[in-house]
């Protein structure tokens, strides 16, 4: 973290008793670029989802934070866990959609494309994935009854296309739900569908899809590739938003509106054609990303595979392309108002492939961008996880350089089931957390050996002011919290005199609860002091 060569600062806060008194002791303001690693813990495996009999390449790695958990949703497995790292449960995505109430026969020849967010707006969870049937494959769809992704689900399924939908993506703002797909006969591509379906209606103690209006076998010519309806928490302007690539000219970003979402009459427009700088390769090229070994990783191709999102009048999203010999990163933010590209730029050198990114922004004007990195040298060229942090105001958008959020220990990942250039992605995941935009949360594949994908989760704050420690006393007990989002290299000490040097570390460890850590300690029969110290 970057600090301030200031002194440190002392801040008397107030006097709970006679017994007890709250002292924080913090450095100064922090960088308005300052980024933290918070947590930074292993996810699901490929041996994991092996272990259930559902086993899948790549992990189309994905999740989403909620208020007090994380939940990643994969190929084959489904895991919460608690934002310090700490699995609670774990379970086939068979399992999961059991649970929920599709049946086996639904799910018979497999699932794939796994897709989950937590909605701001009503407090639940929303999952989708696809069955894998060769003709008339299902979109299976689900809510939780809370905002506990470990209680009790609802799901309901309906056809994906007449032969085969591929490539589910999702999308949710305070009206609709909007869920596209890839449609295939066979290895022919065929179009494109989208299907917007009244939010209400899947929150309804029954969930229906009675309302749904779908936008079926359309030219992706005509409405761009792979539709991936955007994801805006905010109370929106009425009209949902959908983004893709352009199926003819990759120098233009595809808009299209949906009017009236919450209804059973949507309507979808025809799209609008937004000219970019960098995206210039042909279609049909692919990505492919450097090992050490030699072997190479499927860095996909020019699609936006993550997640599509919108804060305030701005829609961030993001791709990889092929540039210079290597694959860049390619981020973007586009103004909803005027369909504007108002920021634009790349991640990209001549050592490196970046690929499969994905981001998110807060209202604080901060933007986390998170991806992948190899090369052909060893160990800086181990596929290992990285990020980088952005800023933008008044239309003005700048991005900084990649810093490591996970280094790889494999440089000749391969699978035996598999051939070079090996399956990776099909996306990561990058998010804000609900609770507090000081906190960023991302998740991205990284190798766990040379023939086992694994899963990694970083959470990431940018907090820019001091943290804040709060005191509360409840009978016998008091509490001292303070902001997840602190750096962990501060410490809770104590002291029972403030006017020697005898601080002692606080050995108790933090329980955390809605991005606090809690202290609970007896109420001392003297004065005690406490403090935050670095």
């Amino acid at each position: 973290m970057m600090k301030s060569s200031k002194p440190m600062l002392t801040f008397p806060v107030h006097v709970l008793s006679r017994q007890l008194l709250l002292v924080i002791i913090l450095g100064a303001t922090l960088s308005a670029r300052c980024q933290t690693i918070i947590t930074n813990f292993p996810g699901l495996t490929l041996n994991d989802v092996n272990a259930f009999g559902t086993g899948g390449t790549p992990p189309d790695t994905m999740g989403a934070a909620g208020t007090n958990q994380f939940v990643e949703f994969i190929n084959g497995g489904f895991a919460i866990y608690s934002k310090s790292g700490i699995e609670q449960t774990r379970m086939s995505d068979v399992t999961f959609w059991q649970n929920a109430g599709i049946s086996s026969g639904t799910m018979s020849a497999g699932l794939t494309d796994p897709r989950i967010l937590y909605d701001v707006g009503s407090g639940r969870w929303i999952a989708t994935e696809l069955t894998v049937d060769n003709s008339a494959n299902k979109v299976l769809l689900a809510r939780s009854d809370s905002a506990d992704p470990a209680g009790t689900w609802k799901a309901v399924s309906f056809q994906a296309n007449s032969n085969f939908g591929d490539f589910d993506t999702l999308g949710v703002d305070s009206l609709g739900v909007y869920i596209g797909v890839n449609n295939f006969n066979g290895n022919s591509f065929t179009g494109i569908s989208v299907f917007s379906i009244p939010k209400a209606d899947l929150l309804a103690a029954t969930p229906s899809l009675s309302r749904m209006t779908k936008f079926e076998n359309l030219s992706s010519s005509s409405y761009g590739f792979t539709l991936q309806g955007v994801c805006n928490p905010g109370a929106g302007s009425g009209r949902g938003v959908i983004c893709s690539i352009d199926n003819v000219n990759l120098k233009y970003v595809d808009r299209l509106t949906v009017t009236n979402p919450g209804s059973g009459s949507a309507t979808l427009s025809t799209k609008v054609r937004i000219s970019c700088t960098y995206d210039t390769t042909s279609l049909t090229a692919e990505n492919t990303g450097a090992q050490p070994s030699g072997q190479t990783i499927d860095g996909g191709d020019h699609r936006y595979s993550a997640a599509v999102r919108q804060v305030g009048d701005y829609i961030f999203f993001a791709n990889a392309i092929t540039r210079n010999s290597h694959v860049a990163v390619h981020w973007m933010v586009l103004k909803e108002t005027n369909n504007v590209l108002v920021g634009e730029g790349l991640i990209n050198d001549t050592t490196y492939d970046y690929y499969y990114p994905s981001l998110a922004a807060n209202h604080n004007g901060q933007i986390l961008l998170a991806f992948n990195r190899s090369g052909s040298t060893s160990p800086a060229g181990d596929i290992s996880s990285y990020a980088a942090v952005g800023t933008y105001s008044n239309d003005t958008v700048t991005m900084g350089s990649p810093f490591l959020l996970k280094a790889g220990t494999v440089s000749n990942f391969a699978l035996s089931f598999d051939s070079a250039p090996y399956r990776w992605g099909d996306y990561s995941t990058t998010m804000v957390d609900p609770t507090d935009e000081n906190l960023f949360w991302t998740i991205q594949e990284i190798p766990a050996a040379s023939a086992n994908w694994g899963t990694q989760v970083a959470l990431i704050s940018l907090a820019t002011n001091r943290p804040a420690l709060a005191i509360s006393r409840s009978g016998s007990n008091v509490s001292l919290k303070w902001p997840l989002s602190t750096d962990p290299a501060y410490g809770l000490q104590s002291n029972t005199n403030l006017v020697n040097t005898n601080w002692t570390a606080v050995t108790n460890l933090p329980v955390f609860s809605i991005n606090q850590k809690i202290v609970t300690l007896p109420v001392a029969s003297g004065p005690v002091f406490f403090r935050l110290k670095k």
